[in-house]
């Protein structure tokens, strides 16, 4: 076996194990358009095709620089490209002087 092919089926055997046999309702995963996220995606989108489920992209726009709204059309498009519905959720509001990376993070499970 490939080395895809062995997290593959480590994959599809963790989502077997947590996962209710014959629901139908939409897996939603958190997607920011690089590579790690697009590895899940993919792996995500093949288990869903095999058990009738859609799956959900979601992907946070944290509104910190210039090109977010940018790049969150482009992960959304790539979400969409490969077969999943996508959704942007968006932080609003006031962003702290300090301590942001953990605020962005604490946000974006918030919205997830």
């Amino acid at each position: 076996m490939t080395g895809q092919r062995d997290l593959s089926s480590v994959f599809a055997a963790v989502l077997e194990r947590r996962l209710r046999p014959g629901a139908t309702t939409p897996l939603a995963v958190g997607f920011s358009g690089g590579s790690d996220s697009l590895a899940l995606l993919r792996l995500t989108l093949d288990w869903a095709a095999l058990h009738g489920r859609p799956v959900l992209a979601l992907t946070v726009d944290h509104g910190l620089n210039a090109a977010s709204q940018a790049w969150t059309a482009d992960a959304l498009a790539k979400a969409r490209a490969l077969g999943a519905d996508a959704r942007a959720l968006h932080w609003t509001g006031d962003k702290p002087s300090t301590g942001l990376p953990a605020a962005a993070r604490a946000a974006r499970h918030a919205l997830l």
